[in-house]
């Protein structure tokens, strides 16, 4: 949503007329129903899963807050909040104006108090006002009256629940139980301002365990169940649910005794006055403490384990994955579903229509880059163009666009490439020498049929399992190694990351017999065999193929901040020039426990990225005329004022130009905006499509749908965070489309995130490891 000034009009103090209440529009005939929500019939092409609303004219009382809140602000702010629903009643929500934290109240039943005091501050009265929804402080207090007023409609007459994190609706009924789990089918919700207010839903599916982490520990025991659920997903029973994430279990506290710093009163105390009796009565009052931290990065809750149900997010069993896989018209048809359930919204003796046919103006398919291919001559891949991949398709078609590309990388070569000998050393289990060196030797052949890097014939062999043989590896044979490869029984990340450490940066590609075997079973072994050699010279440093001056600006920076204990940080610079990767971050920059590094970091990523790509020649000119930041997930505060700062001092030291301008751009992938195309059957968008939702926010589809087995791609969600110069949306979102078609490692499938956050990611996962201690290649 656009960031604008806080614009509050003051009004004279009227009847409150804006609590929310839920109709239903009446029954309507499918032909009915198609008209109504296309607009018309002859209204065909791109859609998106968003409903215009029209809102009425809102007015809030204003509370302001003395002392200010300070430390962790929005518990304060949300305690307040709270308070203030108790007393005066009506729906609240804080908000900022400038430095100044205020609680808006709304809703006819609201009663004015002068002054409350409310967890140690008083809340004073300044003012009636109407909220401003282009705002977003303003938009804020109206979408939290919509989710309660939805969520009090949803719960009352049809058998819903919400929760708050997820931020979705799903049906009390169970709707199946698949490997230990009820299954519940649902609705992903969210309210926005995109040019006007917007209502955004999505199918989805909720599962919880069919036991609690109580249950688990009776029957494992406390050293079994820790290892098993820290840092899970869960769902945490009570009057309103709420997925959470387990940080740790009490071995000598109890549920019934006061709980541990920052936090006072026993957490059965609090659940027997906050939740009631019916629920108290769940709880075992010997049974240990547990901490839960809500969206991963809030401060760790008191809970108790009788109340938590397993509840895990992106990483569900596959059995469950396929259930909520649904393709675009299955999707489609539980949107509509849920919009003949909830029609329209009023606002006291306002309505507020939602309106019935779904956003279309804004969308479109971005054109396929142009990629280029070998050295002396190089060669062009072009959609529509002559296709020298594939025989039976003289013209290459959107189909089989990932397929070509290791079809030209085989043909013409790489872009850059070397022919001087790698020496490789190869690790193994026990037992499984034999096997994992027939296995090297596919890969020596497909790593000079593919990249045409030299991998050595002759080659170290380590048991991995030997600590003998590894220690005598690190001291005496490891300066004569330029690389390894690891042939694992399993994915063990415990052994892969050791290994990666005792390579001491060099590059380390590693491959399981369980995918082996299984790729064989499906007669895909060659594909995975190929990807692996073509992986490993990726890291050693060879460019399959590039997109030549075809991106909108000089360079992107890549930035990313996961974790689970210890959050790290880590950056990539790619040149807008080629696509070529300038520089990465090699050591693990620590960031806490918060997902939002310190703007100290943010100007050494900023300050490092720039002089490499000063001094490289695949970046335009002599000094950085532009930059994007692409950041995985949000941009905080205090990283844009890094960004803020760190370009001025560039520009202070000349390290870039006087013009230089930046754009930072949250990148995200799990947001419920979806693109559908009725124009197709099966309403399935193509790779490329896009819609712009304001002139600061893009969705778009990077899968291969063509080679999508179940589902419906879901869009990245791009939006501008921050910007010292006016930002082109389209070309923000085509360059998010062309840096993810870098899919170096393996060319044959597609990769959903563009490069700078797809190596950051997988940056992050290696670095965060307590035995890796830098990483000097790109972790394809």
């Amino acid at each position: 949503m656009p960031i604008r000034r806080i614009v509050l009009k003051k009004k004279s103090r009227k009847a409150k007329d804006t609590s929310l209440v839920i109709s239903v529009i009446s029954g309507e005939s499918t032909t009915e129903k198609l008209c109504r929500r296309s607009g018309s019939l002859d209204v065909m092409g791109l859609f998106v899963n968003s409903f215009e609303i029209e809102l009425p004219v809102i007015e809030a009382d204003l509370y302001s807050i003395d002392p200010q809140p300070s430390g962790d602000k929005y518990s304060v702010l949300n305690a307040h909040t709270e308070d203030l629903e108790e007393t005066v009643g009506g729906k609240g929500h804080w908000y900022r104006r400038g430095d100044e934290y205020f609680i808006a109240i709304i809703g006819p039943e609201r009663q004015e108090y002068e002054r409350f005091h409310s967890a140690g501050a008083e809340l004073s009265f300044e003012e009636t006002a109407e909220l401003d929804p282009t705002t977003e402080a303003g938009f804020g207090v109206i979408e939290r009256a919509l989710t309660k007023g939805l969520q009090w409609y949803l719960e009352t007459y049809h058998g819903y629940w919400y929760d708050s994190v997820r931020k979705a609706f799903y049906e009390e009924e169970v709707l199946d139980t698949v490997e230990g789990y009820n299954l519940h089918s649902g609705i992903d919700v969210r309210f926005g301002y995109h040019r006007r207010p917007v209502f955004t839903i999505d199918s989805t599916i909720g599962l919880m365990g069919k036991q609690t982490l109580a249950e688990y520990l009776s029957e494992w025991g406390l050293e079994r169940t820790q290892a098993e659920f820290i840092g899970e997903g869960f769902m945490q029973d009570g009057p309103e649910r709420r997925s959470c994430t387990l940080d740790g279990i009490y071995s000598d506290i109890t549920v019934e005794e006061p709980s541990p710093d920052p936090w006072d009163d026993s957490v059965l105390q609090f659940i027997e006055e906050e939740y009631g009796q019916r629920w108290a009565e769940k709880v075992d009052p010997n049974e240990p403490l547990a901490k839960i931290r809500y969206n991963r990065r809030d401060k760790w809750y008191p809970a108790a384990p009788s109340l938590l149900y397993p509840s895990p997010g992106d990483d569900r069993p596959d059995s469950v994955s396929e259930r909520a896989a649904k393709p675009p018209v299955d999707r489609w048809a539980d949107i509509e579903t849920f919009l003949d359930v909830i029609g329209h919204i009023q606002m006291g003796n306002v309505e507020a229509p939602v309106t019935q046919s779904p956003i279309r103006d804004g969308t479109g398919t971005y054109d396929y880059p142009v990629l280029t291919f070998g050295q002396n001559p190089s060669r062009e891949m072009e959609l529509y163009q002559p296709n020298i991949s594939l025989d039976h398709s003289p013209d290459l078609k959107p189909r089989f666009w990932n397929p070509a590309k290791e079809g030209h990388l085989e043909t013409v070569g790489p872009r850059e490439s070397f022919d001087n000998e790698i020496r490789v050393a190869v690790f193994h289990a026990d037992g499984d020498e034999s096997e994992a060196l027939e296995v090297y030797e596919d890969i020596h052949e497909d790593a000079k049929r593919l990249t045409g890097i030299n991998l050595s014939e002759r080659v170290g062999r380590i048991n991995f399992e030997d600590e003998r043989l590894l220690d005598e590896f690190e001291a005496e044979s490891r300066e004569n190694v330029d690389a390894g490869f690891a042939y694992l029984p399993e994915y063990d990340e415990d052994i892969y990351h050791r290994l990666i450490d005792i390579l001491d940066g060099r590059p380390l590609q590693s491959l399981t017999a369980t995918k082996l075997h299984s790729k064989r079973q499906e007669g895909n072994e060659e594909d995975v065999l190929g990807n692996t050699a073509i992986g490993l010279g990726v890291k050693l440093g060879v460019v399959p193929f590039t997109i030549e001056d075809q991106l909108g600006a000089d360079a992107y920076l890549g930035i990313s901040v996961t974790g689970y204990e210890t959050k790290v940080a880590s950056a990539v610079l790619i040149s807008g020039k080629n696509g070529r990767i300038v520089y990465q971050s090699q050591d693990p920059r620590p960031s806490g426990h918060s997902t939002v590094t310190n703007k100290g970091i943010m100007q050494e990523f900023l300050k490092e990225a720039v002089k490499r790509a000063n001094d490289s020649p695949h970046i335009p000119g002599d000094t950085l005329d532009s930059l994007v930041v692409h950041r995985n997930g949000f941009l905080g505060k205090e990283e844009i004022e890094g960004l803020h700062e760190g370009a001025e001092r560039l520009q202070d030291y000349d390290y870039v130009t006087d013009s230089f301008e930046w754009t930072g751009v949250n990148v995200m992938g799990d947001t419920p905006h979806r693109i559908f195309d009725d124009d197709a059957d099966d309403l399935m968008p193509e790779m490329g499509t896009y819609a712009t939702l304001d002139g600061e926010t893009v969705t778009v589809v990077t899968t291969d749908v063509h080679w999508l087995d179940q589902g419906s791609p879901k869009p990245l969600y791009c939006e501008v965070a921050a910007s010292n110069t006016e930002v082109d949306i389209h070309e923000v979102g085509r360059d998010v489309f062309y840096l993810s078609e870098l899919n170096w490692a393996a060319p044959s499938r597609g990769i959903k995130n563009p490069l700078t956050v797809y190596l950051t990611r997988r940056m992050n996962s290696r670095l965060n490891h307590d035995r890796v201690s830098k990483l000097t290649y790109p972790p394809f």
